[in-house]
């Protein structure tokens, strides 16, 4: 009977440490994914993981996924890039446990692409001369409109970077 635990108890222990290599390790699909990077936060109550969103305007409205702890370069980017435009690396795998992630996607590299939906579009228009003169006065009265509030972001930024220096 003692020898039954033994066996029992190791195959159990292996049976384990096969599921948790299994999920950890494989990964079913791998694939790239663009878009607006909208949020990207450290969450959770027991376990604290790095979850964040794009927003993907030609697809779907949004994509979850996941960033592992053990890749603070990713980290450093998706935070530097809040608001802009990324192409992410991504691995999906069956199944995560709580303290890897809450989706199945996880990240491996991100990088800035610079452009997006909008930008596309209003190049395409441009280019096939489908913009009349009032649609493109209205374009650049937005894009003054934009200049303007990034001055006033930067400002805002610099007083409050002194107020908290003093």
């Amino acid at each position: 009977m003692k020898k039954f635990l033994v066996y029992f108890l190791i195959i159990l222990v292996v049976g384990f440490a096969g599921y948790y290599a299994f999920i950890y390790f494989f990964s079913f699909s791998q694939g790239y994914r663009a878009g607006e990077l909208v949020k990207f936060s450290k969450k959770g109550v027991l376990y604290k993981t790095w979850e964040g969103q794009i927003s993907q305007e030609a697809t779907q409205p949004l994509w979850n996924f996941s960033v592992q702890d053990n890749e603070p370069e990713v980290i450093q980017k998706l935070k530097n890039l809040q608001g802009k435009h990324v192409k992410l690396t991504y691995k999906e795998r069956f199944k995560t446990f709580p303290w890897l992630g809450d989706t199945h996607y996880f990240v491996t590299e991100v990088e800035e692409t610079g452009n997006g939906y909008r930008d596309t579009q209003t190049n395409n228009q441009l280019n096939s001369g489908s913009y009349n003169n009032s649609e493109i006065e209205a374009l650049k009265k937005e894009n003054e409109a934009l200049k303007q509030r990034i001055k006033d972001l930067e400002t805002t930024v610099e007083v409050l970077k002194n107020s908290s220096n003093n």
